[in-house]
């Protein structure tokens, strides 16, 4: 009988879902039975630009995480474990992001860049306490990239270097795309709102001054005027889309980073007021000629 896998995601925003849905894509090619515990939504959403992921086996779950509810802390931010099913028959847990696992599952993996009770700013003190103490008492493997993780992340005692979890679809395109084709610029803030307003000035900036030096704009479709120019469109993520692109303005979050560097684009950081998470990607991405992918 093949080994089983639960991979936990925390939903706040499509990049812990992509990153989730490649790994859980990665184990499924090595023979295990994955499944993906998500918003079916989201996947489906997901699916549409990211065509490598269909086929994986989805129990739609949500675990409703938000700066709101890490600031509200415990019994708020932890209320998912309660709506968590039965986890004994799987062999591996893999959660993204959230230490409280470990109350369910001792033994769980988790897969983080950074933790919310370390960014987040005014994070409650008695949640920060609980997973502090679930990461001393059980030790647990942590994977997560060697460069984006943040500290709290790498010191942990059982932190494991992995690569970013590259579409392969993209890498193929990308490898065939000539460099006279990229001629696009992306404005993106992901599915939150925290820096709608910041790209909405340079949205504003652009019609002013016309595209130039770009051929079309590409922006997230919360951000799409109801009557724009032929040169803006909605943004659909697409591996056609990412190979156009020359520059792009975005909400560092990891799952659109990975994919900008994928195609050979350090992107503009819109920052992020109260996370610290934004700031550290940005001042990764930073990093001059230092290898990230």
């Amino acid at each position: 009988m093949s080994h089983s896998c639960a991979i936990i995601v925390c939903d706040h925003g499509l990049g812990h879902v992509r990153r989730c849905a490649l790994m859980a894509k990665e184990r499924e090619k090595q023979g295990e039975r994955v499944i993906l515990f998500a918003p079916s939504a989201s996947v489906t959403r997901l699916q549409r630009a990211m065509p490598y992921i269909d086929g994986l086996t989805i129990q739609d779950f949500s675990t409703h995480t938000t700066p709101e509810c890490i600031r509200q802390g415990l019994p708020q931010a932890v209320e998912w474990l309660e709506r968590l099913p039965n986890l004994d028959d799987f062999e591996t847990v893999i959660c993204d992001n959230l230490p409280e696992i470990l109350s369910r599952r001792p033994d769980a993996t988790i897969s983080a860049q950074f933790f919310w009770h370390d960014v987040i700013e005014g994070a409650a003190r008695d949640y920060a306490d609980y997973c502090d103490q679930l990461l001393v008492r059980h030790k647990p493997t942590v994977i997560g990239h060697e460069l984006f993780a943040m500290d709290a992340v790498r010191s942990q005692p059982g932190f494991e270097p992995v690569r970013l979890y590259e579409n392969p679809e993209l890498v193929v395109a990308n490898d065939s795309t000539p460099p006279e084709r990229r001629t696009d610029l992306l404005i993106t803030g992901g599915t939150t709102p925290a820096v709608r307003e910041q790209l909405q000035q340079v949205i504003y900036e652009l019609l002013q001054t016309g595209p130039e030096p770009y051929e079309r704009v590409h922006v997230d479709m919360e951000l799409m005027l109801e009557k724009a120019p032929a040169w803006m469109v909605k943004a659909d993520f697409t591996v056609e889309m990412y190979c156009r692109l020359k520059a792009a303005v975005c909400r560092p979050g990891l799952g659109v980073v990975t994919d900008l560097l994928t195609v050979g684009i350090r992107p503009f950081s819109v920052y992020e007021e109260g996370n610290a998470e934004m700031l550290h990607n940005s001042l990764v991405l930073r990093m001059g000629d230092n290898e990230v992918i």
